[in-house]
C-alpha cells in the first residue's frame, strides 16, 4: 500500500479544534485515529481501494451511515462497536456527535500485499459488510492501536504500531474466515448477527421494519438472511416481528395511567 487510505471528514466550519487526526501507512495496511473536540457535525465519505475497519468511540444524537446500494442506518451509541466493508464498496454518510469526546479509529488494508501474513487464502471468502458489530478480541485490538495513534507526544515505535496495525486486520480476515464457515455449515446466524438484529428489531417495533434493513445489519444478502434466520429462530423474520410487535402493544396498554409513553 504505497499511499495512505483515509476516510475523508467534512466539517461545515473549519474550525482547527474540531479535529485531533493522525495518520500512518505500512506496507499493505494504513491507520487513522481522529478525535473530535467539539459536538460539531461532519459529513464522512469512504471510497478507497482497499478494505475498510473502522471503530467507534461516538455517541450520535443523530446522523446515518450508507453503503451505496444499500438501506442507510441510523446511527446512536456506537461505542465499542466496529463497520467493516470489503473493497469495491462506498460508504457515505453524516454525523451529529453528542457533547463528549468522540474518537474512531480507521485501519485499511490490502490482502493482496498480505499473502505472507495470510495462513488462508482471502479470495476464497466472500467478504460482505458488517456495520455496527462487536468482537471482543478485535475490539480490544483496536482500542489498543487508537491509544497509541492518539499518542501525539510520544508516537509509539514504527515496528510496534505497524504489529499492531496488522493484526488488527489478520483479525478481521479471522472472522470473515469464521462467519463464512459457520453460515455455510450450520446456515444459521452467529451471535454477533443475532444480538444486532434483536437489537435493531426491539429498538423499532413502532416502525415499519424491512427485509432488507434487517440483512443489511447481518451483513447478508435478504435471501441468505431470511434462510439463516428461519434456521436459527425457527419462523421467518416478519413473522418474528409481527409477535414482537404485538406483545409490545399488549405492555403498552397494560401500563398504569401514570405513565407516559412519548
Amino acid at each position: 500500500m504505497d499511499h495512505c487510505d483515509e476516510l475523508k471528514l467534512t466539517f461545515p466550519d473549519a474550525d482547527p479544534r474540531a479535529e485531533i487526526h493522525t495518520a500512518r501507512s505500512w506496507r499493505g495496511v494504513s491507520v487513522q485515529y481522529s478525535r473530535l473536540q467539539l459536538p460539531v457535525e461532519y459529513e464522512f465519505l469512504w471510497d478507497g481501494q482497499s478494505h475498510y475497519l473502522a471503530y467507534h468511540d461516538l455517541i450520535l444524537e443523530d446522523g446515518e451511515m450508507q453503503i451505496l446500494g444499500e438501506r442507510p442506518i441510523a446511527g446512536g451509541d456506537l461505542r465499542d462497536k466496529m463497520t467493516y466493508v470489503p473493497l469495491g464498496h462506498t460508504i457515505k454518510g453524516w454525523a451529529r456527535p453528542a457533547e463528549r469526546i468522540n474518537a474512531f479509529t480507521v485501519v485499511c488494508f490490502d490482502p493482496a500485499t498480505m499473502e505472507e501474513e495470510l495462513q488462508i487464502e482471502f479470495n476464497s471468502l466472500e467478504p460482505r459488510p458488517h456495520v455496527y458489530f462487536q468482537d471482543r478480541e478485535l475490539g480490544a485490538t483496536m482500542r489498543k492501536l487508537g491509544r497509541l495513534m492518539a499518542d501525539i507526544k510520544r508516537p509509539a515505535a514504527k515496528v510496534y504500531a505497524e504489529a499492531v496495525g496488522l493484526t488488527a486486520a489478520l483479525e478481521m480476515v479471522r472472522l470473515q474466515a469464521e462467519q463464512t464457515l459457520q453460515i455455510a455449515t450450520a446456515g444459521q446466524l452467529n451471535q454477533v448477527q443475532c444480538r444486532l438484529v434483536l437489537d435493531y428489531i426491539e429498538s423499532h417495533l413502532a416502525s415499519d421494519i424491512g427485509l432488507d434493513d434487517l440483512a443489511s445489519i447481518a451483513g447478508m444478502t435478504r435471501f441468505h438472511f431470511s434462510r439463516a434466520f428461519k434456521a436459527t429462530f425457527n419462523e421467518p423474520p416478519y413473522q418474528f416481528v409481527i409477535r414482537r410487535r404485538c406483545r409490545f402493544t399488549v405492555n403498552r396498554k397494560n401500563l398504569p395511567s401514570t405513565f407516559s409513553i412519548r
